[in-house]
């Protein structure tokens, strides 16, 4: 049997602030084309995170950084306007990435899909993904990045 949800609303209702700097991941279709050129992050030219829209809530995401030990990659993600925690338990089971040590730049999530659930299709609002690095040996968590995205929620 097939129902229709009502919309939650929750762009709506969490507009992003005028003046707000934020980024728009990239479309899933330019993939290839863009992360061959790679853009290095004004903050930190040691990290790079790229965001690409899959569709619809739904997203994935590439992250390079320099010298790491073994450990897990992951994200978590906010709301921007009352630091709302999103997606909590999916997001970072599901964006996690188990990473062997480096020591140099170098590519170490490859397109890592997640979804967001806050939120409609179409309904725009600010997400803070931060990049957390959890160390296999010491179990110390460590923030790696963090990066304003617009974002849309995956209708329920």
């Amino acid at each position: 049997m097939f129902s229709l949800l009502a919309p939650d609303r929750f762009g709506i209702k969490h507009p992003i602030p005028d003046g707000l700097e934020y980024n728009v991941p990239l479309a899933d279709e330019n993939h290839d084309s863009i992360s061959a050129t790679l853009l290095i992050d004004t903050l930190d030219i040691n990290t790079h995170l790229q965001i690409w829209n899959i569709g619809f809530g739904f997203y994935k995401y590439d992250f390079y950084s320099g010298q790491l030990p073994t450990g897990e990659i992951y994200l978590r993600c906010y709301e921007v306007t009352e630091n709302i925690p999103l997606s909590v338990d999916r997001i970072e089971e599901k964006s996690k990435v188990l990473i062997d040590s480096t020591t140099t730049f170098t590519k170490l999530v490859n397109e890592q899909e997640f979804t967001i659930y806050e939120g409609d299709w179409g309904d725009y609002y600010a997400a803070r993904i931060e990049v957390w690095f959890k160390d296999v040996k010491t179990n110390q968590k460590s923030k790696l990045l963090e990066k304003i995205y617009r974002v849309e929620g995956c209708s329920r």
